[in-house]
């Protein structure tokens, strides 16, 4: 489902204050959730070491905020054509001594293409833009463009590619398309990658994925988006997430859902360890809570519903929704204070005592 589709039909934000409890267990607290910085459609945040919030809006501007002032950090000339844009950030796991940003976005010049960039932080302000990974695909219509990024326990880039509407491409192992490439921070291919030391693919068989989640003990998680009328499957519901291993497949086009038949002899790969039925959630961003997070959050899995404008709580294992939290869009992360932030169409919240 196109993010431009979505985004002139947001709804407007809400003023509720806790989560409503819709499966097996509810929060034992009700943690104070309020808007904390104004943003113009934030589709990805992250934290430096030293506490500022990095935020991505998609038209093209990397902004900073230290709880008091808003700053442009860095920009970038994006493509906004169907679910185009500024779509993914990272901050480096050395940030402390390298001082780099990353940020994935599409490309203006060339609407057919995506990338990734770095810059460093100098006070406050990107310098020294280099292009780390260049000609990503992005296809020719709308939708499926992926974006997101994520730094591993391994020290390693993540980086979620859609299948670009080529669903076949998906089960190709040659195609980046439909796939979680692995990357070294400086954009090299790391020799140890499953398919040859000269492909970035880590895992395949994804048609959208917008969220990448790691767990404290290296698990990753990662948010498809259902098949939405492809092929004659249904036209809503189905989205999933995904536990994504070496090597592994989550069977996109073969099946969807859980394991429902789509396409060749049988289905291949692994099923999701969540997901939705005829419910459409559209999911987004994706964190794992510590242990230290929110009352009632902690050690689970939460991810955004861009569809039912709310953060959707999972046992840790992925596999069970467990309840509602509140507002919640387009990206989540932990803070520095162990508050969870949250972003919609229109500004990022906090979530936290």
């Amino acid at each position: 489902m196109a993010l431009l589709t979505l985004s002139a039909c947001s709804p407007s934000a809400s003023n509720q204050t806790s989560p409503t409890a819709t499966g097996t267990s509810s929060p034992q607290a009700s943690p104070r959730f309020a808007a904390y910085v104004a943003a113009d459609f934030a589709t990805a945040l992250a934290w430096s070491p030293d506490g500022r919030l990095f935020f991505a809006e998609r038209a093209g501007t990397i902004r900073t905020f230290d709880g008091k002032t808003s700053r442009v950090f860095a920009t970038v000339s994006a493509s906004t054509s169907g679910e185009r844009g500024l779509l993914g950030l990272a901050v480096s796991p050395s940030f402390q001594t390298d001082h780099f940003v990353y940020a994935f976005y599409s490309r203006a010049d060339d609407q057919s293409r995506q990338r990734v960039v770095r810059w460093s932080d100098q006070g406050g302000t990107g310098s020294s833009l280099s292009t780390i990974i260049d000609n990503l695909p992005a296809g020719n219509d709308c939708c499926h463009k992926g974006g997101r990024l994520a730094f591993g326990p391994d020290r390693k880039l993540y980086v979620t590619l859609g299948e670009n509407h080529v669903a076949a491409d998906a089960q190709r192992t040659s195609s980046l398309r439909g796939k979680i490439l692995r990357y070294n921070p400086d954009g090299s291919v790391p020799g140890d990658n499953p398919f040859g030391s000269n492909n970035p693919v880590w895992a395949i068989g994804l048609r959208n994925p917008f969220g990448l989640a790691f767990s404290g003990d290296g698990m990753l998680f990662v948010t498809d988006n259902g098949p939405s009328g492809d092929a004659g499957t249904p036209g809503s519901g189905w989205d999933e997430i995904d536990h994504v291993v070496r090597g592994g497949n989550s069977q996109w086009p073969t099946c969807y859902g859980n394991s429902i038949h789509l396409q060749g002899a049988q289905c291949v790969g692994t099923p999701p360890t969540y997901q939705s039925g005829s419910t459409t959630l559209v999911p987004t961003g994706a964190t794992f809570v510590s242990a230290r997070g929110p009352a009632g959050y902690a050690g689970d899995l939460v991810f955004c519903s861009y569809s039912q404008s709310r953060l959707k709580v999972l046992s840790p294992d992925g596999v069970r929704l467990l309840f509602d939290g509140p507002r919640c869009q387009l990206d989540v992360k932990e803070g520095s204070d162990h508050a969870l932030y949250m972003s919609d169409a229109s500004a990022i919240y906090r979530l936290g005592a």
